[in-house]
């Protein structure tokens, strides 16, 4: 990699953690290689990483200020993680960035971003309550439940899953499942793709009619929720451009020349609840039964990061002229969950942490 400097761009290193099911051996401290755009270095991870994060890593990289060296080097470690999982046929997971220096030989205090956050959180809610049993005994009752073990399944993987273009596909199974399961044998006409239309053919002087195609019968169960013509195209759209490969970011820009403010979680949100809808209205549960049930309703079910950053100058330990990684000491950023009285929480339980006398 050339200096920098020499194109009038800073040198910045970004220090990040990785999981993976590779590590280095044992009597190798470090791996450093120079790629075209940036130079990588890559250590076992420490024991006061998380205990998912097996690996540290240091991208050092150009850029013309924090901001844009914080955009690449979050763009590049991502990719090099990628190209590793494919060299490797191994796990490669980006798991948190821990801090971006100016790594420019001489100075005495650098500009810094140190990242902090809640490691290891995962949000509580003190609702579980007999209702939630009650609910699961009357549906555990359902004589339909036993064909719908699938789409609860799908279902259940949606609700957990991380990444929200997972969510989207599995939620997408449960209407595919459902589709299925409730297609009516009345034939059906392809349409226009503009207009429409029922399609017409000049050879035979007719109008071809055929069983449901999946996507008709997909088509025809989100008719059965009341979701809108636009929404569905939306809705297919991004099913075959995640099916097909394509980013979060292509995605959401596609979409965005009809939907301005546009984001995939927005659309996660939507399908969980249709493919709720979906499965409730083929359990066939009777309303005297229904009425009496209690469901959950979190505003999402889109899993959300919390990351901390703290623009700092800071100076370092060693040698100005020859900074090393070793010699970056990072003060401790901590994220306390608290309600809207400003009370904390304890993450453990999700309820108000009692203060010590």
């Amino acid at each position: 990699m050339a200096d920098p400097s020499e194109d009038g761009t800073t040198r910045w290193i970004a220090d990040f953690r990785i999981e993976s099911t590779l590590i280095l051996p044992p009597n190798v401290p470090e791996l450093r290689i120079v790629l075209p755009d940036c130079e990588l270095s890559i250590q076992n991870a420490s024991e006061d990483d998380l205990s998912k994060e097996s690996l540290a890593a240091q991208l050092v990289i150009g850029a013309s200020d924090i901001k844009e060296a914080e955009a690449l080097a979050d763009e590049r470690i991502r990719e090099i993680m990628d190209t590793l999982s494919f060299g490797t046929s191994c796990p490669f997971r980006f798991s948190r960035p821990r801090f971006l220096m100016d790594w420019t030989p001489g100075l005495e205090i650098r500009d810094m971003y140190a990242y902090g956050g809640q490691d290891g959180y995962t949000e509580r809610w003190p609702e579980l309550a007999e209702d939630n049993l009650t609910t699961l005994a009357t549906l555990e009752r359902c004589t339909g439940i036993a064909r719908l073990r699938t789409p609860l399944r799908w279902f259940a993987a949606g609700v957990r899953a991380t990444f929200p273009e997972d969510q989207f596909q599995y939620f997408w199974f449960v209407h595919e499942l459902i589709a299925e399961m409730t297609k009516e044998s009345t034939r059906v006409t392809d349409k226009c793709p503009r207009c429409r239309s029922d399609l017409f053919c000049p050879t035979c002087n007719t109008i071809p009619e055929h069983r449901p195609f999946q996507k008709q019968a997909i088509e025809a169960s989100f008719s059965r929720l009341n979701i809108s013509n636009e929404m569905q195209r939306d809705l297919f759209a991004i099913r075959n451009a995640i099916m097909h490969g394509r980013t979060r970011a292509e995605i959401e820009e596609e979409i965005r020349t009809r939907t301005p403010d546009f984001e995939i979680s927005q659309a996660v949100d939507f399908i969980w609840r249709s493919a709720f809808y979906a499965i409730f209205n083929a359990l066939k549960i009777k309303q005297s039964e229904s009425e009496q049930m209690i469901f959950g309703s979190p505003d999402s079910v889109v899993s959300q990061t919390i990351t901390m950053k703290a623009h700092m100058k800071m100076g370092m330990h060693g040698d100005p002229n020859d900074p090393k990684i070793e010699n970056v000491v990072l003060p401790t950023i901590t994220a306390i969950r608290v309600n809207e009285r400003g009370e904390e929480i304890n993450p453990s339980t999700g309820e108000v942490a009692h203060k010590r006398r």
